[in-house]
């Protein structure tokens, strides 16, 4: 099931922005995915629990059920209406993208390790250029695999990871994300860097505690230290001082200064 919280909110508020801002910003009119936690294409909303904030993704839905009432929507609210998303049946990132720029538009790859979830993936891209595989994203990230940059790569490229949270001293292939992936993470990326299209890659991480913080952040920097990018950073309150963060790092990308939508907290 989906968390049903406003992590949901952090994460697909960001990515669709950007996925529309990539392709505005770029003379080419395709966007290559690489999705790290597949989801099912819809899934139901889990009851978070008391003191656990669904305030922003609440707002968002509602209004996803009333006509545009501005040019300048947010843009997550136009792909809520597109997908009809609800929380008996909210969609998964590459819903959210597919409703906004179409699906014969996108190439890419996402891994998902449910055996029942990659089915319904392979199914709702079967006659697409996105490539669900039933694997962890760690197996996908080298020479061949769905998260690397594949040859005579030309379109923009949205890079984007959503483990349940961060670990600094452990390493295993699970659903979170650990300090020792940061060379996997960084090598994978510099194959789509080195291409020289503009791409962005997003981390999102999700009730992280506050001595936890700063621990990710530095991993993140690292990583931009690694690849020589920019980062942008946001944040949204989870349950009680915990926060769920997302980091954005940019490569011949740059966003304009209202992009960060709507309810999200600028920063660190």
């Amino acid at each position: 099931m989906a968390k049903g919280n406003d992590g949901n909110y952090l994460q697909h508020s960001v990515e669709v922005a950007l996925a529309v801002q990539l392709l505005a910003a770029t003379a080419q009119r395709r966007l290559h995915l690489a999705l790290t936690h597949g989801m099912a294409p819809f899934e139901p909303c889990d009851r978070p629990p008391n003191g656990q904030t669904r305030r922003l993704l609440h707002g968002a839905l509602q209004a996803a059920q009333q006509p545009a009432t501005t040019l300048d929507e947010p843009a997550i609210a136009a792909a809520y209406r597109a997908t009809n998303a609800s929380l008996a049946a909210y969609p998964n990132t590459g819903e959210l993208i597919a409703a906004m720029i179409g699906r014969d538009r996108l190439s890419g790859g996402i891994t998902e390790v449910d055996a029942q979830k990659h089915e319904q993936l392979q199914h709702t891209w079967s006659d697409s250029r996105v490539t669900p595989v039933r694997a962890s994203w760690r197996s996908q990230t080298s020479l061949g695999g769905v998260h690397f940059c594949p040859r005579d790569f030309t379109s923009p490229w949205l890079f984007s990871a959503d483990p349940m949270t961060y670990r600094e001293d452990q390493e295993r292939d699970d659903d979170k994300l650990y300090r020792a992936d940061r060379l996997r993470l960084s090598e994978a990326l510099s194959t789509f860097i080195a291409s020289g299209v503009p791409g962005m890659a997003t981390l999102f991480v999700y009730g992280v505690k506050p001595d936890v913080r700063p621990q990710f952040w530095a991993f993140v920097d690292d990583i931009a230290a690694d690849l020589e990018v920019s980062i942008e950073s946001c944040w949204v309150p989870h349950q009680g001082g915990n926060r769920n963060l997302a980091a954005i790092l940019s490569s011949r990308a740059i966003l304009p200064p209202n992009w960060l939508p709507r309810g999200l907290i600028p920063g660190r």
